[in-house]
Parts: structure tokens; sequence; C-alpha cells
């Protein structure tokens, strides 16, 4: 296996594992707490970026609904031929207007939106925190 095919190959194997852990989240319910794990971690969307072969972050456009991102969550994952599907993560700051910059960013909104693509010109993937996706904006009077 090729170095190529190789990095394409752990791509496919730590998303398939990203998709396994959100399914866990979603999934899991006891008899007599429900979704105790869902419940706890707040949300069912493990967020995260990819970085291209370029060094840099693949952004993608939501031509609908006119916004551009760089977060996603997982939605599937085909192991054989390593093409993924991704739903788009809406950022905004703390005004709530669109941002990709990771020093603005206050929340990460889920959308309807999803993109299927080859792994080919990815080269790595890195989480982030999913506080992005549960936390709250309160604003309090400077008096």
């Amino acid at each position: 296996m090729n170095i190529e095919n190789a990095n394409k190959h752990w791509l496919c194997e730590a998303l398939f594992e990203l998709k396994e852990l959100q399914d866990t989240i979603m999934d899991s319910q006891t008899k007599y707490f429900g979704h105790l794990l869902l419940n706890l971690v707040g949300t069912d969307t493990i967020p995260f970026f990819f970085i291209t072969k370029k060094g840099i972050q693949l952004r993608i456009i939501d031509t609908v609904n006119h916004f551009e991102t760089e977060f996603f969550r997982i939605e599937s994952i085909d192991r054989e031929q390593c093409i993924v599907t991704v739903s788009l993560l809406r950022a905004l700051d703390y005004e709530g207007h669109d941002t990709n910059l990771i020093t603005e960013i206050v929340r990460l909104e889920r959308t309807s939106t999803k993109r299927s693509f080859d792994l080919e010109y990815i080269s790595g993937i890195q989480l982030l925190s999913h506080d992005l996706l549960i936390k709250k904006i309160i604003l309090e009077p400077k008096w």
C-alpha cells in the first residue's frame, strides 16, 4: 500500500470510528435512565474540520442557506470506497453572524445540508469541543 492509500485508509477508519462514537451517544438507552449518555454529553454531534493536503482547512459553501463553513458532522462513511458524507455546521460569532475564524466562534449550529466526497484530497481531521454545539449565549447588562 503506497503512502497516499495508507493515509486515505487511516482517515477512512478514523471517520468510521467517529461515526460509531456518535451513534453510541445517540443510540444508547438504558431501561431506567433512558438516554442518559446523550443527556450527559448534551449533543449527538462530534464536530470536526478537515485539513487538506495543501495544509488548509476544507471550506464548503452552502448555496441554499448562503453561508460557508469549515466545520462538519459525520453522517455516513463508505469504508470500501472511502467516501464520506457530512452535514455542514454553521459557525456563529458572539453577535450571531457567520464566521470561520476559530477565535470568534461561540456556537456551531447543525444544518440539514449534506455533502459527500472522496477523501483523496484530505490529509487529516481535527475534532472540536462539543461545547460549541450546546453553548448558551447570555448577555448581561453592563451596570
